[in-house]
């Protein structure tokens, strides 16, 4: 309009399918256009601008999952990631290959898919000698059963007893379990959220948190199982009580 003065303007715009252009203040008429490009459209279209969640690691065993996450949204403690459960002793026997071994089956309350109660598990236990077999059978106990299954000396062990022992392994009492409780209940510890176990602790990160978390129980003096966080003590329980030992006091538990 009006000759070429009025062409200047830093509101004038034009849309071009590769870019957004301005006129230059150098643009002096409708011969003498000049065009500043701002922004390439390719650098903007399709581009996500929310922010990216920071990749989580994987605390499972082989498949990549995010990490579990407490009630607070923090990670699961190591404690919490094992699956204590009630079981009880159905048989017990001497091990074909090794004289320190025993070789348990257990119902750990296991299920399969239909809902129907799963075979029991076949446990290999280092108690040869240290536990009579007549007082292991019918005993309710606690397993560990979601670690990776191991084979002592041929038999494939899919479960581990916890037992309390005095510092020598000279006396060895596996712990008690109120007679209440079903086979297959997961204890709690007094303090802690519920349990979270994983699937199958067989990575080496979950092994690792398995040793930190087998390093806390203990028996307080009272004989109950504990989990010992630093000055914090966590009692073992089940739905009918805690969860003891027969008579050690202020004993290991593994």
């Amino acid at each position: 309009k009006n000759g070429g003065s009025a062409y200047h303007s830093e509101l004038s715009f034009q849309f071009e399918r590769s870019g957004y252009f301005a006129l230059d203040k150098a643009t002096s008429g409708p011969e003498n256009l000049v065009f500043n490009r701002v922004v390439t459209l390719r650098d903007t279209w399709g581009m996500d601008t929310k922010p990216k969640a920071q990749a989580q690691r994987n605390r499972g065993g082989g498949k990549k999952q995010q990490a579990k996450k407490g009630g607070g949204g923090g990670v699961v403690e190591d404690i919490r990631r094992v699956a204590l459960r009630a079981a009880t002793i159905l048989e017990a026997g001497p091990h074909p290959e090794a004289d320190s071994l025993l070789v348990c089956k257990v119902d750990c309350g296991d299920v399969t898919e239909s809902g129907d109660p799963d075979e029991p598990r076949t446990v290999v236990a280092g108690l040869a000698g240290k536990i009579p077999i007549e007082d292991l059978v019918g005993k309710k106990i606690i397993c560990a059963t979601n670690l990776k299954p191991a084979k002592m000396r041929g038999i494939e062990s899919t479960a581990m007893l916890l037992a309390a022992s005095d510092g020598d392994d000279e006396k060895v009492e596996l712990l008690s379990v109120p007679e209440a409780v079903p086979n297959g209940e997961i204890v709690s510890f007094e303090g802690k959220e519920a349990s979270e176990p994983d699937a199958m602790m067989k990575s080496k990160g979950a092994l690792k948190a398995w040793d930190r978390a087998k390093a806390g129980l203990k028996a307080n003096a009272s004989g109950e199982a504990i989990f010992q966080d630093g000055e914090n003590m966590h009692r073992m329980m089940t739905s009918a009580g805690p969860v003891k030992t027969p008579s050690l006091v202020d004993a290991d538990i593994q």
